[in-house]
């Protein structure tokens, strides 16, 4: 008898083929546990057919086509037994992995030939969920873990081919996801009173690593005085160093002449009315747009934020300080001992923000309580005031690393931390190379750069002569400092 089948299992299993005609699956579906194998690694071979240049998942789907992943060669299991893929996609290295649903589909009447299948539609899915929003061709990768599956009376049991760590692959897929029906330039500007109105002269915002698709908001610090004029121009337009007369060329505001520091951006043509916003207000101010949104805001561009608490007796002035490098995240790092907040100026005058609803989020309301950090220690701080989040990341140690210490690249040499925190030091015998300083023994959080202006994932540092030298850390004022002597 010939067997073909689809056989669905739970988004656990993600998919397994049973090769029974007849056998009628429990419903619900029935207790799944793991098992020790019935099979080798080395009795199942998986190979990729991944082997187009690219992938176009809108064109797959409309042509009702599955993505056939790999093959699998593997011995026939008999009427109750089956076999169930696990699918994992990443675009980073599997840093972070997503489970994809799947199928696994019988290629003969033997048992032995089975294809790992996926649909179009499931994988733009984890694409756009987990990759990027944009409508540009990416490589990512995918994994397996292959199970032999029981059904039975008594429920259904799995076991993992190879054992609980075996994989197969990655093998990697160059992915053409859905067309987008929104359309975000690489770059936006800001033309007006800033640039006398010259298209030519329109100046850019500032934008993340990442595609707008997956990161929309564009922002820059400006110097604004009453009687501002403002509008935004797309990229497309500031390149041909004129006005355009065509849908989304410009966007401004509802009303011309609207004094609103917060709002929509309306899309514009050359010939529409002007309709440019004109702000009223004194002072550096930060412009932010989100693109997917269409909105934007101009707030008080802040330089640092302080960090008053119990560590520093409530004190603006004897906290440390927060920067930023594009006036909407803030980082550095702080002593901090139980309760503190961070504010916006030396004194408690101007914004504090306080804890919100929940850890990791800030509120600007006067009234918010005071936010926790814990022991006593030294803290890595990040602050995004748009969002209205932070993180704390305690650290516990700090070494130097580097091929001109004693454990090269490998691991560092430690530092002793002062009674406050803010001062690491010790004795490290220096040979030819270069050197940087890290935290927590990882790389999360690292120094390099000029010694009298420490950078976070700075350069790295080149040694002195070669010698046993006192190395000294100065994390009490930015910007950081070290001494070698």
């Amino acid at each position: 008898m010939k067997k073909y089948a689809i056989y669905g299992l739970s988004a656990l299993l993600s998919v397994a083929f049973v090769a029974c005609d007849n056998y009628e699956e429990p419903n619900p579906l029935p207790q799944i546990n793991e098992q020790g194998s019935i099979l080798d690694a080395a009795q199942v071979s998986l190979e990729s057919t991944i082997d187009a240049p690219t992938y176009d998942l809108a064109a797959l789907n409309e042509a009702g086509e599955l993505i056939a992943l790999a093959n699998i060669a593997a011995p026939n299991l008999g009427d109750y037994y089956g076999y169930a893929a696990v699918v994992e996609m990443s675009n980073n290295g599997f840093a972070k992995a997503v489970e994809v649903a799947s199928t696994i589909r019988q290629n003969n009447e033997e048992g032995t030939s089975y294809s790992i299948m996926i649909s179009p539609a499931a994988l733009q899915e984890a694409y756009y969920a987990n990759v990027s929003k944009g409508p540009k061709a990416k490589d990512v990768q995918f994994r397996y873990a292959l199970y032999t599956v029981s059904n039975g009376a008594n429920g259904t049991q799995r076991a993992r081919i190879g054992g609980e760590d075996n994989v197969y692959g990655p093998f990697t897929m160059n992915v053409t996801p859905y067309p987008s029906t929104l359309v975000i330039e690489d770059n936006y500007y800001l033309v007006g009173t800033a640039c006398d109105w010259t298209v030519s002269a329109a100046i850019k915002l500032n934008h993340s690593d990442l595609s707008p698709y997956d990161d929309p908001v564009f922002s820059a610090k400006f110097d604004v005085y009453e009687g501002w004029w403002w509008k935004i121009l797309p990229e497309s337009t500031v390149l041909t160093g004129d006005w355009v007369s065509a849908p989304n060329a410009q966007y401004g505001v509802e009303i011309n002449g609207d004094e609103s520091l917060a709002g929509v951006l309306v899309a514009q043509t050359a010939d529409a009315e002007p309709q440019a916003g004109c702000l009223n207000v004194s002072g550096p101010y930060l412009l932010t747009i989100n693109m997917e949104d269409l909105t934007y805001s101009f707030d008080l561009a802040i330089e640092c934020l302080y960090t008053p608490g119990g560590s520093n007796g409530w004190s603006q002035t004897a906290s440390q300080t927060l920067v930023t490098n594009d006036y909407s995240n803030y980082f550095g790092f702080a002593h901090l001992n139980g309760e503190f907040k961070f504010t916006s100026a030396p004194d408690w005058d101007h914004i504090n923000y306080g804890l919100g609803e929940e850890e990791g989020k800030l509120s600007t309301d006067g009234g918010a309580g005071n936010i926790n950090a814990g022991a006593d220690g030294l803290y890595y701080c990040t602050v995004n005031i748009a969002s209205l989040s932070y993180a704390l990341t305690p650290i516990t140690t700090i070494g130097v690393i580097g091929d001109a210490t004693p454990n090269g690249w490998d691991a560092s040499t430690a530092l002793t931390p002062s009674e406050d925190f803010l001062v690491w030091t010790g004795t490290v015998t220096f040979g030819a190379g270069e050197y940087k300083f890290r935290c927590n023994d990882a790389w999360d959080v690292n120094l390099g750069g000029p010694t009298d202006a420490l950078e976070f994932n700075g350069d790295n540092i080149p040694a002195p002569a070669a010698g046993t030298y006192t190395v000294t850390l100065d994390l009490s004022t930015y910007p950081y400092t070290c001494t070698v002597k």
